[in-house]
């Protein structure tokens, strides 16, 4: 069974302090995340880290505030997460660098996943997630998922956002209309 965790935009600007966008909750999924790669890693499963990248000129910074300049500081994935990585789980690990709210569009994730036809890779069983933001570029990612019939499962501990009442909103609707299981800290996962 191949099954794949993918971590949604651990990355400085939206988690460590001082990032561009980061916030509290952010930083309180840390510990959560940190183990599931640990145990996705132990387990020979694989793990995707997606990481949001944008240009000086990006469209999206008439929405937000600049974030995630390719190759700054605020684009990196944060150190709790790095530590994890050598050279010994290489095989497992893979990056995709997008630059919207689904990590699906313009990105080689849907190959990557054995998904197309002429895939490389053995189709995706499962796939776990986890990160920041619930409700943007985790729900747009779980929705691109669920569009193509992936079982997928979302940590209700492992994912935050900034807005408290977006976030529960996502988690909801990932359950009713997405049919994505969400686990919750009493679920037996």
């Amino acid at each position: 069974m191949r099954r794949v965790l993918i971590v949604v935009d651990m990355q400085n600007d939206f988690v460590a302090e001082g990032g561009a966008l980061s916030s509290p909750s952010a930083r309180e999924i840390i510990p959560f995340v940190k183990e599931r790669v640990q145990r996705a890693l132990q387990a020979d499963d694989e793990v995707i880290f997606t990481l949001d990248t944008h240009f000086e000129d990006d469209a999206e910074f008439e929405k937000f505030p600049p974030h995630c300049l390719k190759n700054s500081w605020g684009q990196e994935l944060i150190l709790e997460l790095q530590e994890l990585l050598d050279g010994q789980v290489a095989e497992q690990v893979h990056f995709v660098e997008k630059n919207r709210y689904s990590a699906f569009f313009q990105t080689d994730l849907e190959e990557y996943l054995g998904l197309i036809k002429g895939s490389k890779r053995q189709r995706v069983d499962e796939v776990e997630l986890v990160g920041v933001c619930t409700n943007i570029c985790v729900f747009f990612t779980a929705e691109e998922l669920a569009n193509r019939d992936i079982p997928t499962r979302v940590y209700a501990q492992g994912v935050a956002s900034f807005d408290l009442d977006a976030h529960i909103f996502a988690l909801e609707q990932m359950q009713s209309v997405l049919g994505v299981e969400v686990v919750t800290a009493t679920s037996d996962h």
